[in-house]
Parts: C-alpha cells; structure tokens; sequence
C-alpha cells in the first residue's frame, strides 16, 4: 500500500507488485551491468506493463517507476546503482512522454496532478526521478497546463531546501509561466554548480521571447566570472544578444570572428536581423573574403553559397563556380540552386557556367558524364535565344563535335538529343 502512487489505486499497485520487485532485482543482483543489459531491463518491464496497463497505461508507469524507486529507499542504495537507476528512469520516461502526445487534455491535466503528488512528495530528495520528468515533459506541455503547474509547485515546494533538480525544473516552469525573478533566484539558488547545459532551455526560451536586456542580465548573474570570457555552448546566445543590444564595434568583431572559425548561415541570418539592410551588405562585403579562405570546409563553403545566392552576388557565384567546381556530375543543392538563380538573372551570364561544365564532364571519359553532359548541353541550348544566338550555339555544338570526335560514346549521346 504505502509504494501504490496513491491510496485509491493500491489494486493497481498490487496489480504490478510482483513485476515491479523483478525488475528491481534485476537492477540490483549483478555485479556488473552494461547498457546492453540496462536496455533488456526496460524492454522487459514495459512488456510487463503493456500486458496489465488496460486503458490507464500512464497511472501503471508511473506506478512503476515509483514503485522500483520506493524499493531502492528502502534498500538505500539509490547513489549506489544511481547509473543504473537513471536508466531505467529515462527509459520509462519516455514512455509516458509518448503516451502524452496521443492523449486528451482532461486526461493530461489527470497525469500531472498525480506526477506532481510525487514531485512534492520527494521534493527533498536528490535521487528522486520526477523533476526530471516533469523537465522532459514541459516541452511538450501546451500553455494552458503550465499555470497550473507554477502554482501547485509556488504553493507546495520549499525552495530553499528543495533538491537542485526540482529547484532546476521549478525554475524552467517559472520562467514558461512569465515568471523571469522567481526564475532566476531559483536557478541563484545553487549558482555554483551551475553549468551552460543546465540553463540552454532557459536562454532558448529568453531569445525566442526576444529578451535580450533580461538575458544579459541573466548572463552577468549566473556566470559573473565570465563577464570577459567565453560562455561555452551558450556563446550562440551571447553572440546573438550583443548582436541585438548596441555592444561596441570591438565586440561586434569579435563575435564576426567567432561566427568565422565555424561559418553557418543560420546563425548569420540570427545575428543580422538586428541590422539595417546597407550595414548587411557592409557586413557580408566584408564575410565573403574571409570565407574564401575556408572554401576547404565544406559548413563554410555552404554559407559562402548561400550568402551569394541571398545577396544576389551572381557575377561572384559565376567566378566561384568556374573556379572551384571540378564535377558538375555531383553538384550540391546548394551549388544547383544558386546556377539556377544565376541563369534566371541573365542568361548570357550564365553560359560560361554551362559551357566549363560540359567540357569538365567530357574530360571525365565515362558514360555517365557524357550523359551529364548531355543535358547541361540541352541546358544550354535554352540560354541561346535568339535567332543569331542559336547560330552561335551550334558553331559551338560543331566545334565540341570535333574537339571531341573521338569520344565515340559522347558523340552518341549528341546524337540521342538531336544535336
């Protein structure tokens, strides 16, 4: 009676009583137990309680879970086997977490009051697998459940002695219902074990709010001992706030510099949205050099596409493509998009583009090039308009004929398109 999640529903304990004890020991009895074993484990137990869960699966999981954790209180050995425990945690975790996405509102609002019973009921304890859940949960969770959340844990948690996981997902709870100071003074409340990972789904949360002057606030408060460093895997955030807020020209450097050792072009469209169009056409001016260098590193060589294509530098995209494309057969969607473009603005233009590639894929001397070839050609074609133009395409197509009359295999695929 005392492990069921709650007096009315001690059948349902005694239901998987006997199940919740084997998976227990199973945690316990070895010695030595790997993932591989761990994952048996879980995939065991959700077995056992798909075979009782009837049409309450979500009250027989966390049934479970709290059962298997009530025994390991007893026994004392929670810190232990904690990796073990954790595991298995997780796993049935997320069971519940897919289960939440298929069910009914009603019945959602069912599930948190019983997992908050539990939240508070070991508010205390470090060990304790339902702030974790609750924090899984949230990102899921629609608005109109998370007030009540905020308040049954404003009303029933003891913030100042609450574990640092409860007081870690009380505070992302506070900060989703609007609460920024109860949020952080949570969060203060163990600022010396803080870590960049524990706070990311906070600061996401601030950037999509566009909070920027709070989130500088939050920085200088969590981290004061970063004040002039790096913020690890939060510098996106930084880097997107002093983007946002007037920061001195040094800094805007330094953040163009950063962004330069690992170019991505999501990342630059975040940090321009806070600049005018001629500061973006100053900024990228001065970006596409510098990525120049990185053409090697394949991130930077698709940022360096994608800023010719979004500034319509298509004059540069022409030079770029007949320097650097070596094989036309494998064009990336990047590079198709931006010939595509390039051959939309001005189709003369363009041509030189076509005219490299066909000569490249011939060089190639392989059946699957001509073919490639074959069709740039047709391409090509296009591009010539005019009456006099179309003159000057087959004394090209004449020319190429006789370059390459040895080609027997190319000369049969002109032939295939009539050329």
């Amino acid at each position: 009676m005392n492990s069921s999640l709650f007096q009315e529903e001690s059948e349902l304990y005694q239901e998987v009583e006997q199940d919740i004890s084997h998976t227990y020991h199973l945690l316990t009895s070895s010695r030595y137990v790997n993932n591989r074993n761990l994952e048996l484990v879980c995939s065991d137990a959700k077995t056992r309680v798909n075979k009782l869960r009837k049409d309450d699966p979500l009250s027989y999981l966390l049934v479970y879970m709290n059962g298997v954790y009530t025994l390991s209180l007893k026994a004392n050995n929670l810190h232990e086997y904690e990796r073990r425990f954790n595991y298995f945690f997780q796993s049935i975790s997320h069971e519940i977490t897919e289960y939440l996405l298929t069910i009914q509102s009603n019945v959602y609002r069912q599930f948190l009051t019983k997992l908050l019973a539990l939240v508070i009921k070991d508010q205390h304890d470090q060990y304790a697998p339902w702030p974790s859940l609750l924090f899984k949960i949230l990102h899921e969770t629609q608005a109109e459940h998370i007030n009540y959340i905020y308040e049954h844990l404003s009303n029933e948690v003891v913030a100042a002695s609450c574990s640092r996981k409860l007081a870690h997902t009380y505070s992302y709870v506070a900060l989703l219902a609007g609460k920024e100071i109860t949020s952080l003074t949570l969060l203060q409340k163990n600022v010396v074990a803080l870590s960049e990972q524990d706070v990311t789904s906070h600061f996401q949360i601030l950037k999509e709010r566009g909070r920027w002057r709070t989130m500088k606030q939050w920085f200088h408060a969590l981290f004061p001992q970063k004040k002039n460093g790096h913020y690890g895997s939060l510098q996106k955030f930084v880097d997107e706030m002093n983007s946002a807020l007037p920061v001195s020209p040094k800094e805007q450097e330094l953040i163009w510099e950063r962004w330069l050792q690992s170019p991505n072009f999501q990342r630059f469209q975040m940090y321009i949205k806070h600049l005018s169009e001629q500061q973006q056409l100053a900024l990228v001016e001065r970006l596409l050099p510098e990525l120049e260098k990185r053409l090697h590193q394949i991130e930077a060589a698709k940022t360096y596409e994608k800023l010719l294509l979004s500034f319509e530098k298509y004059e540069l995209a022409v030079r770029y493509l007949l320097k650097h494309e070596c094989d036309p057969l494998r064009l990336r969607e990047e590079k198709l998009e931006l010939l595509k473009a390039v051959t939309s603005y001005d189709m003369v233009l363009a041509r030189p583009v076509y005219h490299q590639f066909i000569v490249r894929l011939v060089e190639k001397k392989s059946r699957v090039y001509y073919e490639q070839a074959a069709l740039y050609l047709k391409d090509l074609q296009a591009l010539y308009v005019s009456e006099q133009d179309q003159l000057l395409f087959m004394e090209y197509v004449t020319r190429l004929k006789k370059m390459y009359r040895t080609y027997r295999a190319f000369v049969e695929e002109l032939k295939r398109i009539d050329l």
